[in-house]
């Protein structure tokens, strides 16, 4: 099979390089700074000091007077929010205990989000005397249901609990293993789609190209155990993603063969393309299911710096434009015709109540 129009427009897409250098050298709020890299819910816990989940009472700006001095001893003040402790998962805050968490309202990089009468899950840091959200946007989140609060509660508490034994094992003076700790975190927590994402970053970054394009960090391949690909597979099937985790999970589920992942993904794709919008990522889920269902595809080989750029502008701000869109359509009904697929749509997932934060953090 050969590549289809809509794969190829997505490669060679040159109008996005001026706009990506635009936005990096036109001064403007947007180009006050740069993404910062993605952090996961298992970094995110090591990293602070307390973890709560908390009702948010209030936000404000700080008067502009109060705020230029603060600014001269910290830039990162202008925004306040007081929180009141409902649990905490981390360190010794107290059930009711207030506490006041000190943020810079920047377009990029995206910002911790406080929003008034709701209650965030916050990953907090004491610096320069003041509370801050560790990461910015990836270190507050936002239940959208009970189910997603025991999500976010059991992927903190089980990563917590790796850290605290690895570090008294080396305190005794036993070797022990963190990395097969955090593998085997993140496949348990991308089994739920509110914690997915934050699995499937650490065990395929590249399969987010957006976010992956800021994440200059250099990673050991993780090789999966048949038992864990086949706990992620279940994992897809009960939960099939409709977000940037579906071409994620597909590549971490590359070589094993499984039926009921082939039609749930392909389901999938019919629901992603029924969004106002279908997102940049569906062409690379859409090659990834063509090689699950055996079609000979072009040879992979290792993206240029322009492409991963226009990839990641297609993930995470424009899209595919209307006629790339018109060519894959052509090509998804050429391919469920040559498979004999007639893919049902699926349920849509509740949206977040606050979006921007985690694995939706905005570029």
């Amino acid at each position: 099979m050969h590549e289809s129009d809509f794969e190829r427009g997505f490669r060679n897409a040159p109008r996005l390089m001026a706009l990506v250098l635009a936005a990096l050298f036109i001064p403007g709020p947007r180009a006050q700074a740069y993404p910062i890299p993605p952090e996961t819910l298992w970094g995110l816990t090591e990293e602070a000091e307390w973890v709560v989940w908390a009702d948010v009472e209030e936000a404000w700006p700080l008067p502009k007077d109060e705020r230029e001095r603060a600014q001269k001893e910290d830039w990162e003040s202008g925004h306040v929010a007081r929180l009141r402790v409902r649990e905490a998962w981390k360190g010794n805050a107290r059930q009711g205990e207030r506490l006041e968490v000190h943020w810079i309202e920047l377009a990029c990089p995206a910002p911790a989000r406080f929003e008034k009468g709701l209650a965030v899950v916050a990953f907090l840091t004491h610096r320069a005397g003041k509370w801050r959200a560790v990461a910015k946007s990836y270190g507050t989140r936002y239940p959208a249901s009970n189910d997603d609060l025991e999500a976010y509660r059991r992927a903190v508490t089980l990563a917590r609990n790796a850290h605290e034994k690895w570090t008294q094992e080396r305190i005794v003076g036993r070797g022990g293993n963190l990395e097969a700790a955090r593998v085997d975190w993140q496949v348990r927590v991308s089994a739920h789609p509110a914690t997915r994402w934050d699995g499937l970053y650490g065990l395929v970054p590249e399969g987010d190209s957006a976010r992956a394009f800021y994440d200059g960090r250099v990673r050991t391949p993780v090789v999966l155990t048949g038992a864990q690909r086949e706990q992620l597979a279940r994992g897809f099937v009960e939960r099939p993603p409709l977000d940037r985790a579906l071409p994620m999970m597909l590549k971490a589920l590359r070589g094993h063969a499984d039926k009921e992942v082939d039609l749930r993904a392909a389901r999938a794709l019919e629901t992603a393309l029924t969004l106002d919008g279908p997102p940049g990522w569906v062409p690379r889920a859409f090659s990834l299911l063509r090689e699950r269902f055996g079609e000979k595809l072009p040879p992979r080989r290792a993206p240029t710096q322009e492409e991963l750029m226009t990839r990641m502008l297609r993930d995470g701000l424009s899209g595919p434009s209307h006629e790339e869109l018109e060519g894959f359509i052509e090509e998804w009904t050429r391919f469920k015709q040559r498979h004999q697929l007639t893919p049902a749509l699926l349920p849509l997932p509740v949206e977040p109540p606050v979006p921007g934060t985690g694995g939706d953090s905005p570029l």
